[in-house]
């Protein structure tokens, strides 16, 4: 950005070349530049090829377009947009070459709706083929006039004003012109007079191109070839593209600046300070000119050149902010610049100290700073302490610079100590704490918890009643007693505060006697001690080991597995479901499932001990033998005991009477003739060893298989109610249907033992004849099928 000087300077410059010529127009701001050397491109964006760098020796520092191989192409363009709907103005002034190749396409500076993304090569001089814009070209191959193949690369440059989308480079079906020289989208200067051939040329040449409301004029070397008008109503991006594509050549650029009508944007140097210090950003103000700042946080006015600003950081870390200045004329508020500003905020000093304890007799108290910070350039700090001494004198003075000062207090007191604490930057934080010089009569006191009994097996509680004559006691340390070499120290003591600890808990029946001894301390040289006896009764020790499982069905048992060890005298109780006080357990008043029980011992000295183990009651399985049958002599009939365990059950079937194998599930009974009847029972046991069993009754005919009916039956009556086959020997029914007198079908099943109860949906039949037909199948695989008629009797 240019200086006030240089600015004032230029402004003399232009109002001169405005007196000359009054198509020119004033600018007043440096919009971008690209100077120095090396060249500063902060702002700009590379693409492409495009890169800074010096490359060919010559003063001032370039930046390459487009190095000279086959194929190359880049851009660079300022990162700012220009609104030329508002801010209808501009000036762009560079220095470019084109050189050390075999000449080849050229450069072009662009006004376009976006930066440019996908370059095209060749004759389109890099410029993308969706690029909507200005483009002012600077092109070194084959241009307007015929095709010279002496001459193509080098006398046949041209210069032009194109707008639109791309850059349409079509050549003529004769390959003699190319580009658009005649019909184009603008204005063309073709070197058919020989006066532009140094377009391309190892000398840098000056352009200058100016926009004034869609006015545009395109000079080189100070000499206007070119004019034009097309208007950009649209925000907009100023910057270059190239190309070489078949051939090489070097485009190179330097020395550009480009003026706006724009006022503009100052926001001031980069800042450094401490949280909430009161600076101010920004410049002078000048009339007519609007500002707005953002973000608005710490800021005291958004809408001054220069307003005054403070901001916090609460951490240990430096903070950096940015804010932005937008500049506009108060006559085109539309018409801005921006500038921006980095501040950075150090932290302030994190200030912590350590403080000793001490007593009056103590010699000195020793600090310690343990001040920290996250940004280690805010180093060293330096401090200052105040130790809040009244009596403090010359010897002995009240305040130290040091780190870690010592300071003597002469009195037992409270007494304001004080901190502060500054960085290297400047930036400072205090602390402020009471500090206690304890008195120097500590008394050591402490209580026995108060319980019917100390017990072995329960921890021993005291409660500290230390105190001093002035101040805090500081420090106890306790010794238990148990061992010469345990002892638990407390730092943060207080009155009523307790402690507790555990003693061996053996295996006797006699008490224990222990001395506890508490050391109270008021400082580092102030102390007092408390001895107390206490007697630790011998507590019961209970062993409560498994207990088996059980069924529900088992009588109740007395739970034996809980024992007190060590013969101490005193009473025991059970406690949980299903069992008594005394121990006696009901499995039938817990029911199934898995329970815990409590085993408690109470000696008759107070202490207790007890013990837990669980139990676990099963249920038996559900065991189904089948629904009784009958069987024919010497039929063998299969029989199926089910449970309700899936695997591993065993079975047992008594009497074993016929029985091929008494312990399956599924064993074959055969009976012969002396057996008119007889009554299977299965017992199945379970994994668990729980059983329970069911029985069968098998009834024996003396026939051949048969299905016998009845021809009447009485629904509703005790006896004959149901009408249902009688299967003899017959091992599964496949049908039994009855049909009413008009051959409609009022009943069907095919489950043995089931039958008709003489009602047809719900309403119950009068007195009629039936028809009745049946198939079964015997256990040797015999069809047999019957059919009668029978009597509904009501």
């Amino acid at each position: 950005m240019l200086s006030c000087k240089q600015i004032f300077k230029f402004s003399i410059f232009i109002l001169f070349i405005f007196s000359i010529n009054n198509k020119t127009f004033c600018q007043n701001y440096v919009f971008a530049q690209l100077s120095g050397d090396p060249v500063n491109t902060t702002g700009w964006t590379f693409q492409g090829d495009a890169r800074p760098n010096n490359f060919t020796g010559s003063t001032g520092a370039e930046l390459l377009l487009c190095p000279a191989v086959f194929n190359s192409s880049g851009a660079l363009f300022y990162n700012q947009p220009i609104n030329l709907s508002m801010c209808s103005k501009w000036i762009a002034e560079f220095d470019f070459r084109m050189y050390d190749g075999t000449g080849a396409d050229g450069l072009a500076f662009c006004f376009l709706d976006v930066p440019p993304n996908g370059f095209v090569n060749g004759g389109g001089l890099g410029i993308p083929n969706t690029a909507n814009g200005l483009k002012v070209c600077f092109d070194t191959w084959n241009n307007c006039i015929p095709f010279d193949p002496s001459t193509v690369h080098q006398n046949m440059p041209k210069i032009e004003i194109r707008w639109g989308i791309g850059y349409d480079n079509s050549s003529d079906p004769n390959n003699l012109i190319y580009g658009e020289c005649e019909n184009g989208q603008g204005p063309t200067r073709d070197n058919s007079d020989g006066k532009i051939s140094y377009i391309r040329s190892p000398n840098y040449n000056r352009a200058k191109i100016t926009y004034d409301s869609g006015n545009i004029n395109v000079y080189v070397n100070d000499t206007l070839y070119l004019t034009g008008y097309q208007t950009f109503n649209f925000s907009g991006y100023l910057g270059f593209t190239a190309s070489t594509g078949g051939y090489t050549d070097m485009h190179t650029i330097k020395n550009v600046i480009i003026y706006t009508q724009m006022p503009p944007s100052f926001a001031g140097t980069s800042q450094s300070f401490c949280p909430y210090d009161t600076i101010q950003i920004g410049g002078p103000a000048t009339p007519n000119y609007l500002y707005s700042w953002h973000p608005s946080f710490g800021l005291i006015d958004t809408t001054v050149s220069a307003p005054y600003l403070h901001l916090p950081n609460d951490s240990s870390n430096s903070i950096y902010y940015k804010y932005y200045v937008k500049t506009s004329f108060s006559n085109n508020p539309g018409c801005a610049s921006t500038d921006s500003v980095i501040l950075k905020v150090y932290p302030d000093p994190r200030v912590h100290f350590v403080t000793p304890e001490i007593c009056l007799t103590d010699a000195i108290a020793q600090f310690y700073d343990s001040t920290y910070t996250g940004d280690s350039t805010t180093l060293p700090f330096t401090y200052q302490w105040n130790f809040g001494d009244p009596n403090a004198n010359a010897g002995n003075p009240n305040s130290s610079i040091l780190k870690d000062p010592t300071h003597h207090y002469s009195a037992a007191s409270h007494y304001p100590l004080t901190l502060a604490v500054t960085n290297s930057q400047g930036c400072q934080d205090s602390l402020s704490k009471i500090f206690t010089v304890n008195g120097a009569i500590p008394k050591a006191a402490f209580s026995v918890n108060s319980v019917p009994s100390l017990c072995s097996n329960q921890s021993i509680g005291i409660m500290n009643e230390s105190s001093v004559d002035f101040g805090s006691i500081t420090r106890v340390k306790i010794y238990w007693g148990d061992s010469s070499l345990v002892s638990y120290t407390d730092s943060q003591p207080y009155p009523g505060k307790q402690y507790f600890h555990n003693y061996p808990n053996p295996i006797a029946k006699t008490p224990s006697a222990y001395t506890i001894r508490m050391i109270s301390s008021s400082g580092i040289t102030c102390e007092d001690e408390n001895d107390q006896q206490i007697t630790i009764q011998p507590s019961p020790h209970v062993q409560f080991s498994p207990i088996p499982s059980l069924c529900d069905y088992d009588s109740p048992v007395v739970i034996n597995q809980a024992t007190e060890l060590t013969n101490l005298p005193g009473v025991f109780n059970f406690f949980g479901r299903g069992i008594s006080p005394e121990g006696l357990f009901t499995p039938q008043l817990a029911g199934p499932g898995t329970f815990t029980l409590l085993y408690k011992y109470t000696s008759t000295n107070g202490c207790i001990d007890s013990a837990y183990q669980n139990i676990t009651v099963y249920a038996p399985p559900v065991v189904s033998a089948g629904s009784d049958t009958s069987v024919v002599i010497d039929q063998p009939l299969q029989l199926q005991a089910i449970s309700s365990d899936a695997i591993f059950d065993t079975f047992l079937w008594s009497p074993s009477t016929g029985l091929n194998d008494p312990g399956i599930a599924n064993p074959v009974a055969i009976l012969n003739s002396t057996i008119d009847s007889i009554r299977y029972t299965v017992m199945v046991t379970d994994t668990t060893g729980c059983s329970a069993d069911a029985s069968i009754a098998v009834k024996v005919f003396k026939t051949s298989p048969n299905i016998f009916v009845p021809n009447a039956f009485t629904p509703g009556k005790a006896t004959n109610s149901i009408f249902k086959p009688i299967p003899v020997g017959i091992s599964s029914i496949q049908y039994f249907r009855i049909y009413n007198r008009w051959g409609q079908m009022v009943y069907s099943t095919s489950h043995m033992g089931e039958g008709w109860d003489g009602t047809i949906g719900g309403k119950i039949q009068e007195t009629d004849s039936f028809v009745w037909v049946v198939e079964g199948t015997t256990y040797t695989g015999v069809k047999i099928f019957k059919k009668g008629t029978m009597t509904l009797i009501r």
